[in-house]
């Protein structure tokens, strides 16, 4: 059997254990998968552990063996399953018994991270890093676990050095961001690491002039706006624009419109929203349709900046989205005053109760207008 039929029984019990469906089918893979978990292939091993466990839980001789089986080859998801297993799952033995042998996993899954994080696996000394704060042995105390996080958080960085120092610019990139904005660092730990913002500077400094690369300058741009000037931000920002880095449009595009960092000019800040409308940026959309209704860099039109919130509304992808209950105040409002449709006391009431429904204050303050107290009855 080859890899690729392999994957297809892998996720063929995948799929089962999800949605506990096509049992003949399931039948078939986990047949089809056990000779080479005889032969000792780890992953049809854990595969053969999830199945049994799934669907015979009552029974550990069933898949505790092909878990140990996958776990003695190293197979990281195998010992963490008999590390949960017999720290929080395990019921039908005593507590002096199952939780050395749940520390013992525990331990192997530390051994083994260590190993690949010995070999430069970056992902390895973060998961590490988590494991000791989130997840620590139960033999260790609060301050050891964050000690041992904090200094695998150094490893992490020194692995991430040692690719920089060879790589491409994408290792100076991850480099960087791993200096600058933490690399998923616990909470716990963040307070104490050493602040190293010059260094995250000068990586995103020498990629971003060295590459030509719009997410580096864009990168450089925040920094250079919370420990230099918006000055500075605002030409790094308009460098990743013209680099075609989209998420700098709207940046660019406010920074004309504030005046900051730059010197107020309309006519531009509409040009960019307009780019990152174009771009796909949904909350660009919010502020060109606050353009047309203002006339800030265009003809003020109505109709445009109601059609602009009509389609945000209107749009279901972004109904978790914070500011949509922005533009449906504004369409509120619109109808209310008659703004680019006409005047419509009804719709008006309808979209400030959608949009205080979502949270929107000023939305709530419009229902208490006189002219809505026949709705309100």
């Amino acid at each position: 059997m080859n890899s690729k039929e392999l994957s297809v029984h892998f996720n063929v019990i995948k799929q089962s254990v999800a949605d506990f469906d096509n049992p003949e089918q399931v039948l078939s893979a986990v047949e089809a998968i056990t000779p080479m978990a005889e032969k000792g292939n780890a992953r049809a091993q854990y595969m053969l552990g999830i199945y049994y466990y799934t669907f015979y839980c009552e029974d550990s001789s069933r898949f505790l063996p092909w878990m140990e089986r996958a776990a003695e080859a190293d197979n990281l998801k195998a010992i963490k399953f008999l590390a949960d297993y017999y720290r929080f799952v395990c019921d039908d033995m005593e507590p002096e018994r199952r939780m050395p042998l749940g520390r013992k996993w525990l331990y192997r899954i530390i051994e083994v991270l260590t190993k690949k994080a010995d070999k430069g696996v970056a992902s390895a000394a973060k998961s590490l890093m988590n494991l000791y704060v989130h997840d620590r042995p139960d033999d260790m105390t609060e301050k050891e676990g964050r000690d041992a996080a904090l200094a695998w958080h150094e490893r992490l960085i020194d692995i991430l050095r040692a690719k920089a120092e060879k790589g491409t610019a994408k290792d100076k990139r991850n480099l960087a961001d791993a200096l600058y904005h933490g690399c998923d660092v616990p909470e716990e730990i963040d307070s104490d690491l050493p602040d190293r913002v010059d260094e995250a500077m000068r990586l995103y400094e020498e990629v971003s002039t060295g590459n030509k690369d719009g997410a580096s300058y864009y990168d450089l741009g925040n920094i250079y706006s919370r420990e230099v000037s918006d000055e500075k931000a605002f030409e790094c920002y308009m460098k990743a624009a013209e680099l075609g880095y989209t998420p700098a449009y709207f940046v660019v595009a406010a920074a004309y419109l504030n005046g900051k960092g730059v010197e107020r000019d309309f006519d531009k800040a509409f040009e960019w929203f307009q780019k990152a409308v174009d771009s796909g940026d949904a909350y660009a959309k919010l502020k060109l349709a606050e353009c047309y209704k203002r006339g800030a860099g265009c003809e003020r039109d109505y109709v445009a900046a109601m059609a602009l919130y009509q389609q945000i509304a209107g749009d279901k992808s972004l109904k978790r989205c914070s500011f949509v209950d922005v533009a449906e105040y504004e369409i509120g409002n619109m109808y209310l005053r008659g703004l680019g449709v006409e005047a419509d006391l009804r719709k008006a009431y309808d979209y400030f109760k959608l949009a205080a429904s979502h949270g929107n204050r000023a939305a709530e303050n419009a229902l208490n207008n006189k002219k809505f107290r026949d709705f309100q009855r």
